[in-house]
């Protein structure tokens, strides 16, 4: 039936895993707790919390893209 029997391995560094908890988990809870005590709603919360951390995100490639 299948005639390439091939798997792929990834491999995913410490560091990655904990940038992800870092970046995610933790700033993204900050800013959805910020936004929740700015707009007292669920919706524009979960959208603050959201846009928090995809900014920071975006802000770290751009200062990398700089510093090159």
């Amino acid at each position: 039936m299948f005639q390439n029997q091939e798997f792929t391995i990834y491999i995913i560094d410490k560091g990655d895993i904990l940038r992800f908890i870092v970046i995610e988990i933790i700033i993204g809870t900050m800013t959805y707790s910020l936004a929740m005590q700015l707009f007292h709603n669920f919706i524009l919360a979960s959208a603050g919390g959201w846009a928090g951390t995809e900014g920071l995100k975006r802000l770290v490639t751009i200062k990398k893209g700089i510093a090159k």
